[in-house]
């Protein structure tokens, strides 16, 4: 039976477009709990999914938000929709330019209720 079953090389099953960076963060019990049923379980980083949950974790103290976004580029978008992010690491990030942290931030501010 095991001469009937064939293995095809993975380059025949690999997706034709490149692995690219959202503009957005997906939450990680997404990406585990939903998301992973349409990805391949190689193409799912077990690494990369447990430092975007502690990073959009709101329990996340802040300075461990800091060195999240200083090691780990792939989650300063999620820590800077974190809203325990102080305001000297959201300073630090802006300053960056990097157009998926400023899109966070820019929702961030929307989301944010507006004292006047």
């Amino acid at each position: 039976m095991r001469d009937e079953m064939q293995e095809h090389p993975s380059e025949e099953n690999a997706p034709s477009t490149p692995r690219t960076t959202p503009l957005m963060n997906i939450p990680a019990a997404d990406i585990v709990n939903g998301g992973a049923s349409a990805a391949r379980p190689r193409d799912v980083d077990p690494v990369e999914v447990a430092i975007l949950a502690e990073a959009e974790d709101p329990g996340t103290d802040n300075l461990r938000l800091q060195e999240l976004a200083t090691d780990h580029p792939i989650a300063r978008p999620a820590v800077a929709a974190n809203p325990a992010a102080g305001h000297e690491l959201l300073t630090w990030l802006r300053a960056l330019e990097d157009p998926a942290v400023n899109e966070a931030l820019r929702r961030r501010a929307q989301a944010e209720p507006h004292t006047d």
